[in-house]
């Protein structure tokens, strides 16, 4: 789940909090094909009233985004404090890939109410974009993302004068890490931190490192991703030559 704040400058500020109030009941969805919908259930924990719109795209956090082949429901709406709600995420049957998982991005577009005590009184209204990951996965894909896990191959690469890991994955599922750990003897050196740091389906991303001094040695790669569940799960391997 990532979170990114979005300034609509309307003045000074206003008393809104500078953290998301809107709690989903998962930190990711994912839609087999053949179910008819899903439901993300969503918890207001602000102690005021939210607008939220919801929308679903491709992770550039845009409501415009028309391309995505599902709906969420309802779009917008109020959501008073300690109220829940349920939101109804519907595929349009667009034809999508059959031989490998795609992703999409939800997004929950945070509204706290103004505050002033004068109309005219100029403020600054903070909203919250809290953005989840919509995996679709095709029903002909006999595996599982723990089989997935087990097909990654890890290399040292050399890239724009530094070193990073390379991670390769040929397996049909997006893996989502949240950490990759270079183990070097006694000594630990991790990846640079990253927005998402997913590899795709039949793809290879690189890692960059923290700075080396020298050419970095290793042996194995500790790393976390996350299952189905949104749990963080630890997993220590080899490097490949």
């Amino acid at each position: 789940m990532m979170k990114s704040a979005l300034i609509c400058l309307l003045g000074m500020l206003s008393a809104a909090p500078l953290y998301a109030g809107i709690m989903p009941a998962a930190t990711r969805m994912v839609y087999t094909e053949g179910q008819r919908e899903k439901t993300l259930m969503l918890a207001n924990t602000n102690a005021y009233p939210v607008i939220i719109q919801s929308w679903i795209d491709d992770g550039a956090g845009h409501p415009d985004f028309e391309q995505a082949p599902f709906v969420i429901l309802p779009a917008v709406f109020r959501l008073e404090p300690g109220e829940r709600q349920g939101l109804r995420i519907i595929y349009n049957q667009d034809p999508l890939p059959t031989d490998r998982e795609s992703v999409f991005w939800i997004n929950l577009y945070e509204i706290p109410p103004l505050e002033g005590k004068k109309s005219q009184d100029a403020r600054l209204t903070l909203a919250m974009n809290t953005q989840l990951k919509l995996f679709w996965r095709p029903k002909a894909l006999a595996t599982s993302l723990e089989e997935s896990i087990a097909k990654l191959n890890f290399r040292l690469r050399q890239e724009n004068g530094g070193w990073g890991i390379e991670c390769d994955n040929p397996s049909p599922l997006n893996v989502s890490f949240t950490s990759i750990t270079l183990l070097n003897g006694g000594q630990e050196k991790g990846v640079k931190a990253q927005m998402d740091m997913m590899t795709k389906a039949y793809s290879r991303r690189i890692y960059p490192l923290e700075a080396f001094a020298n050419p970095p040695t290793g042996q194995k790669i500790r790393f976390r991703y996350l299952n189905d569940d949104g749990a963080s799960v630890e997993h220590t391997v080899l490097l490949k030559p």
